[in-house]
């Protein structure tokens, strides 16, 4: 998600948790938080971020706008739901590349 959508889902009173890969191979957290929070501020937004470590994920809301626990429970379940698709259709994507041509 571009960071302007994301200044301004917050400016809705939305929030989103991030997958850190979704950053890139070059991806600076810091640097990304610092990006969105800036973004959000043009708008008068107060941002938060939340890392959440041992889900390579963050939690960017708006101070005034936090979501319960349970939305973020939920969000952090459909996110390795997400995942672990797309890690399945990555191994049987190579899978199907090394097999070898019939016949």
């Amino acid at each position: 998600m571009a960071q302007d959508a994301i200044a301004d889902e917050l400016r809705r009173g939305k929030w989103c948790v991030y997958l850190h890969e979704w950053l890139g191979i070059d991806g600076d957290l810091p640097t990304w938080q610092a990006e969105v929070a800036a973004k959000a501020s043009l708008s008068g937004v107060e941002v938060c971020f939340v890392e959440i470590p041992r889900k390579d994920m963050t939690l960017i809301a708006n101070v005034r706008a936090l979501p319960s626990f349970e939305q973020v429970r939920e969000s952090v379940a459909a996110l390795e739901d997400y995942r672990g698709r797309v890690d399945r259709q990555r191994w049987h994507g190579a899978a199907a590349r090394r097999l070898p041509p019939p016949g």
